[in-house]
C-alpha cells in the first residue's frame, strides 16, 4: 500500500506530506484546489513521464517521493524486485524533475530508467481516472483482462515463445525459397546502408534543437537588443512601467485607504509589480545565455546538411532512420544465418506449429471455462451498485484466415503471440436492448460502475496493492453512489483505496478522510492536505450535502450520515 507521500515545488504544491492508512482513503474539496495534482503527483513516482511545467513557477526543480509497504505483496513479486530488495518491507519511489537537466528517478537509492521503476510500480498501484476507462473501452485488451482473470500468465508465457519460434522459422523459409539468390547481393547493401546512418550518429528531438539553435544564432543580436530594450522600457529607464505601477499603487493606496476593496485593488497592482519582475529576470537570464558563435553556427549548418541529406535519401524522418537502422541489423542478421537447408528449416517448423496448436487450444479452452466466472462476477458487482437489469457478456470469437498460422477444426486463423480468440466485453444498460460493445456505452456513471465491477472481480488476483480513483463516480448521485460506495469499501479490504470524490456517500464511508485545499502563502496560492477528524470530518461531510453554506440542518445530517457508516 502507498504508505507515505511527500511533493514539493509540483505545480501549485509548494511542499506537503501526506501518509496514507490501510483501507479507504477519501479526497475531497472544491473544484480547483488540486485534488488531481496530487494524483498527477503520484503517477509520476511511479514512473509516467513529466515535463519542466510540473516544476512550480520560481523553482528549479519539483520532487515526488512515494512510499510503499509491500508486506502484503504476493510473494512472486518480491523475487522480481532483484537489487531493490526493501528494507522493513518498505520501497520508495523517487522522482526529481529540473527545469535545466530533466529528471531522475530512484527506488530506494539506486538510480533507475522509467521503464524499471514503471515496471515495478505496476505491481504496486493502479490508477483510474476520469478518462482511464478509455483503456477499458478498447476492445484489444480484454483479452488481457480476461487472461488474468484465467491465471494464463505462464501458459501465455510458454505461448509467447513457441510464437516468436514458429514465426521466426516460418519467415526464415518463406525467405529462404524466394530469396536464396539474392541474399548476398541484400547482404552487401545493408552492410552500407548500416554503416552510412551508424557514421551520422542520429539522435531523437536533435533536428528540432539544432533548428531552435540555429535561429537564436543566427538572431543573436537582435534578440539580445529586444531585450535589453524590453528591460529599459519595464525596469530601468527613468519612466519605466515598474515605476509607473508603483506610482500607481502609492495612488491609489493614499486615495482609497478605508475602502472595503482597496487591498483587493492595490493587491492586484503589488502582484502585477512581481510578475514584471520576474518576467525582467527570465528576460535577462535568457538573453544573457546567447552567444553569438560563427564556428557553431557553421557546425550547426552543417550537421542538419546532414541529417536533411539522409532524410531526402532515405525518404523518413529521425525516428523513421533509426528505426530502419535497427530493423536493418535485424535483417542483415537474419540474412546471414539464412543459408540453412529449406527442407530443415520446414521440419522444425512443422514441429514448432504442433505444440503452438496444442498449447493455443488449450489456453482458448481455459479462456471459455473462465468466461463464465467472470461474467457472473461483473454482473453480481453491477447489481450491488443499482444495476440489476444489465447485461455483461465475453465475448470469445474466431477469425478464419487462409494464412494464419494456426489451426483448429481444419481451418487457418488469424492470431498473434497470445492465441486466435477475439475477445471483447458486450453490455447492456436497459432490459429490451440488445448487447452493444462496452465502447459504445453513453453513460459515464455506467462506464464507471463497470469499470469497479470488474475491479472487484479481480479483487483477489492483486491482495495488497493501491487502488486510486480518479473522480470516477462521476455522472451518478443518490442511491447509486451509496452502491458506488459500497463497493469500493468491499475493494478496500483486499486493497488500498485512494478515491477523489465529490459525493457524501463515498466520503463517509472512509477509513481515512482528507481534504485537498488552496491556502494563501507568501503571497501565492498553495494545495495543502490535512486528515480530517471528528468535527471537523463533520463539517466536510456537510459541505458535500450542502455546498458552500453549511447549513444547521446539514451538520445535523452529516453526523448522522457518519454515525450510521460507524465512522
Amino acid at each position: 500500500m502507498l504508505k507515505r507521500l511527500r511533493i514539493k515545488n509540483f505545480a501549485l504544491i509548494d511542499e506537503l506530506e501526506v501518509k496514507f492508512g490501510p483501507g479507504l482513503n477519501v479526497l475531497t474539496g472544491v473544484t480547483g484546489a488540486g485534488k488531481s495534482i496530487i494524483v498527477s503527483a503520484i503517477e509520476i513516482a511511479a514512473g509516467n513521464r513529466g515535463s519542466d511545467e510540473i516544476v512550480r513557477t520560481g523553482k528549479d526543480s519539483a520532487l515526488v517521493e512515494a512510499e510503499f509497504d509491500i508486506g502484503n505483496a504476493v510473494p512472486s513479486f518480491k523475487n522480481e524486485l532483484g537489487d531493490f530488495r526493501p528494507k522493513n518491507n518498505l520501497i520508495t519511489f523517487k522522482r526529481e524533475y529540473k527545469k535545466a537537466g530533466g529528471g531522475k528517478a530512484y527506488i530506494g537509492r539506486k538510480r533507475v530508467n522509467l521503464s524499471d521503476l514503471k515496471k515495478i510500480s505496476t505491481n504496486l498501484i493502479s490508477i483510474l481516472g476520469q478518462h482511464s476507462h478509455q483503456k477499458l473501452l478498447d476492445p484489444s485488451t480484454h483479452i488481457n483482462y480476461l487472461d488474468n482473470f484465467a491465471n494464463l500468465n505462464e501458459d501465455l508465457s510458454c505461448l509467447r515463445k513457441l510464437y516468436n519460434e514458429a514465426t521466426n522459422l516460418k519467415d526464415r523459409l518463406s525467405y529462404t525459397l524466394r530469396n536464396m539468390l539474392e541474399i548476398k547481393d541484400k547482404i552487401d547493401l545493408l552492410k552500407f546502408q548500416i554503416s552510412e546512418i551508424e557514421k551520422a550518429n542520429l539522435i531523437e528531438n536533435e533536428e528540432e534543437s539544432l533548428k531552435s539553435e540555429k535561429k537564436l544564432l543566427e538572431n543573436s543580436r537582435v534578440i539580445k537588443e529586444s531585450g535589453e530594450t524590453a528591460i529599459s522600457i519595464l525596469l530601468e529607464s527613468e519612466d519605466s512601467v515598474i515605476e509607473r505601477v508603483g506610482e500607481t499603487e502609492k495612488i491609489l493606496r493614499a486615495s482609497l485607504a478605508g475602502h472595503e476593496k482597496a487591498g483587493d485593488i492595490t493587491g492586484m497592482i503589488s502582484a502585477a509589480s512581481d510578475s514584471i519582475n520576474q518576467a525582467v529576470i527570465k528576460i535577462r537570464s535568457f538573453i544573457d545565455g546567447i552567444e553569438d558563435d560563427p564556428e557553431r553556427l557553421e557546425e550547426v549548418n552543417s550537421r542538419l546538411y546532414e541529417i536533411f541529406r539522409l532524410k531526402k535519401k532515405y525518404g523518413t524522418d529521425v525516428s523513421g532512420l533509426l528505426d530502419y537502422l535497427e530493423k536493418s541489423k535485424r535483417e542483415l542478421n537474419d540474412l546471414r544465418i539464412r543459408s540453412d537447408d529449406p527442407e530443415t528449416i520446414r521440419g522444425e517448423f512443422d514441429e514448432k506449429l504442433a505444440g503452438l496448436n496444442k498449447l493455443a487450444q488449450g489456453i482458448s479452452g481455459k479462456r471459455r471455462a473462465a468466461k463464465a466466472k467472470l461474467e457472473k462476477s461483473v454482473a453480481e458487482n453491477l447489481a450491488r451498485m443499482g444495476m440489476q437489469k444489465t447485461r455483461f457478456v465475453i465475448d470469445i470469437t474466431r477469425r478464419k484466415d487462409d494464412d494464419g498460422i494456426y489451426k483448429a477444426d481444419g481451418e487457418n486463423l488469424a492470431g498473434d503471440s497470445i492465441g486466435f480468440d477475439v475477445v471483447e466485453f458486450l453490455f447492456c444498460a436497459n432490459p429490451g436492448e440488445g448487447l452493444k460493445p462496452l465502447a459504445r456505452i453513453a453513460s459515464g456513471g455506467e462506464i464507471s460502475r463497470v469499470m469497479l465491477a470488474m475491479k472487484n472481480a479481480f479483487m483477489d488476483k492483486s491482495i495488497g496493492g493501491c487502488e486510486i480513483f480518479d473522480e470516477i463516480d462521476v455522472g451518478i448521485s443518490g442511491e447509486a453512489a451509496a452502491r458506488v460506495a459500497d463497493q469500493l469499501k468491499q475493494l478496500s479490504g483486499n486493497h488500498q483505496v485512494i478515491c477523489i470524490t465529490h459525493l457524501h456517500q463515498i466520503a463517509s464511508a472512509a477509513d481515512c478522510h482528507f481534504k485537498v485545499f488552496k491556502k494563501k502563502l507568501r503571497g501565492r496560492f498553495v494545495t495543502m492536505i490535512e486528515e480530517l477528524k471528528s468535527e471537523d470530518r463533520v463539517r466536510e461531510i456537510a459541505s458535500l450535502l450542502s455546498g458552500k453554506s453549511i447549513t444547521k440542518k446539514a451538520l445535523e445530517g452529516a453526523r448522522e450520515i457518519l454515525n450510521n457508516s460507524g465512522r
